[in-house]
């Protein structure tokens, strides 16, 4: 039973995909550019592989194979009514035009169709869902696409151990549409921006915190971060429950932004959650920012792990430093 005082949106995801370049890299590649292998990468970070774009493949094809790929995996799912775009990329195409409306005009949309590009990096596709269920509440909208997709590689410092084994490329995207029995709950954001030394690329500045940088690549602290993960995001999720009405031993699966293996798995140390019931992209994917939460949960709803009825608690966190939750009842 749902207590009445939560936070909730008159809103349910109807359909889901997904998409992964070709393209694999193991961890032997990394042994030709800089000191070390596969055990050493295995050990720190779970990571076995990560999918990267081909030459001449950025962000707006991904999203379009992951919206392609949801509709030919949802029969009597389809793009009409469709009346706003939500798109989370650190490494779109272009600054502008933006993805959003790169998407409208490839599928035809109505130019009535809303168009949003967030930067809430690791974080955007959780932002995404619930800013698409405060548009729906407030009957601005009623079927949203959210999408999440990173070319992360190409933002990647390759002579550096510590990044470059780290990321991958891809693309998710979840269809949120109106539905007067509310199926997601407890949204919620927070931010330190405090935090934004231990990751960061820079831009037309070039100086951060004292450190000039005029690469445009990323740079990530990995120890700081790993720190204020375990400090700040299991208050995050007692706060998206408290939203949410539920207790964690409510929830059926968990899917955390997979940064990192390790982290996770001391993250889920720390709220005395089974990794048994965590879905993870990082293994085959690595992390691929926003994109890696739909990537741990397309399979899982497609083989059937995830069932009509389980609840389901999403938490992203990442550059900024920003997080987001919610807790979404899947129809």
């Amino acid at each position: 039973m749902i207590a009445t005082n939560v936070i909730s949106a008159p809103a349910r995801i109807s359909a889901v995909g997904m998409f992964a370049p070709e393209r694999i890299l193991d961890n032997a590649y990394f042994e030709k550019l800089v000191d070390t292998n596969d055990a050493w990468i295995v050990q720190r970070t779970g990571i076995h592989t990560r999918h990267v774009v081909a030459d001449g493949q950025f962000a707006s094809h991904l999203a379009i194979a992951a919206i392609d790929d949801m509709l030919a995996n949802n029969p009597g799912v389809d793009l009409a009514g469709v009346d706003y775009i939500i798109v989370g990329s650190t490494t779109p195409d272009y600054e502008y035009p933006t993805l959003s409306a790169m998407l409208q005009a490839h599928y035809g949309l109505p130019k009535t169709v809303g168009a949003l590009d967030i930067k809430t990096a690791c974080a955007a596709f959780v932002y995404g869902i619930n800013l698409a269920c405060a548009l729906i509440g407030t009957r601005q909208a009623r079927k949203i696409l959210v999408l999440a997709a990173d070319s992360l590689t190409r933002s990647v410092d390759y002579t550096d151990r510590s990044t470059c084994v780290l990321f991958g490329d891809g693309a998710g995207v979840a269809l949120v549409e109106y539905d007067e029995t509310p199926s997601i709950f407890g949204m919620d954001a927070g931010s330190d921006g405090n935090g934004g030394k231990f990751l960061y690329r820079t831009n037309f500045r070039t100086e951060i915190n004292g450190i000039e940088d005029a690469s445009k690549l990323l740079r990530q602290d990995g120890q700081s971060v790993y720190r204020w993960v375990l400090e700040n995001v299991p208050p995050v999720v007692s706060r998206v429950l408290e939203r949410s009405g539920m207790t964690l031993d409510q929830i059926d699966w968990f899917v955390p932004h997979s940064a990192n293996l390790r982290m996770i798995e001391a993250l889920n140390k720390r709220l005395a959650f089974p990794m048994e019931r965590t879905l993870l992209s990082v293994c085959d994917y690595g992390n691929t920012s926003a994109v890696s939460i739909p990537l741990a949960l397309v399979p899982a709803v497609r083989d059937g792990r995830v069932k009509p009825g389980d609840r389901v608690l999403l938490i992203a966190f990442g550059g900024g430093l920003v997080t987001a939750g919610n807790v979404i009842i899947w129809r």
